[in-house]
């Protein structure tokens, strides 16, 4: 990828913490805290999701060798997504919010060790990804915090 273009990733990429910074605000400010939270699951589940379609391109890229495994688990982030929003739309008579706070801090972790081993040759996208991830999964633990 050209310099241009990763200027542009990593732009889009600090871009895409904004709700989950925003969100986090209107939370510690108290200003609708619960209704911030179920957001900051939602949009945290969606950014999650989209991880996985990069691994997916990178398949589709790469025609000439056998990337059956590779795009089995780029639909790991849909589904485990896809999971607890739908865990989270049930309605159950617990609050569940400090287990999904927690369990996508966890999964956005997991996923960035897998693509740290995956894809080791691109060092520029590898260290906006660890900036990124650890910038949302600090979020995710001041979220926690407020809700204990």
């Amino acid at each position: 990828m050209n310099l241009i273009s990763q200027y542009t990733a990593q732009r889009l990429g600090f871009a895409g913490l904004i709700p989950f910074i925003a969100l986090t605000l209107v939370a510690l400010l108290d200003l609708n805290s619960e209704l911030a939270i179920r957001l900051f699951i939602i949009y945290s589940a969606i950014i999650f999701s989209f991880l996985g379609g990069i691994h997916w391109g990178l398949c589709m890229a790469d025609a000439d060798n056998d990337q059956r495994r590779a795009l089995q688990w780029s639909m790991l982030p849909s589904v485990a997504g896809f999971g607890i929003l739908l865990i989270a739309a049930l309605p159950l008579c617990c609050d569940y919010t400090l287990a999904f706070l927690s369990i996508l801090a966890l999964l956005h972790l997991f996923w960035l060790n897998y693509e740290r081993r995956k894809l080791a040759a691109h060092n520029w996208y590898l260290e906006l990804r660890s900036r990124l991830t650890f910038t949302v999964v600090a979020l995710h633990v001041i979220l926690i915090i407020i809700s204990i």
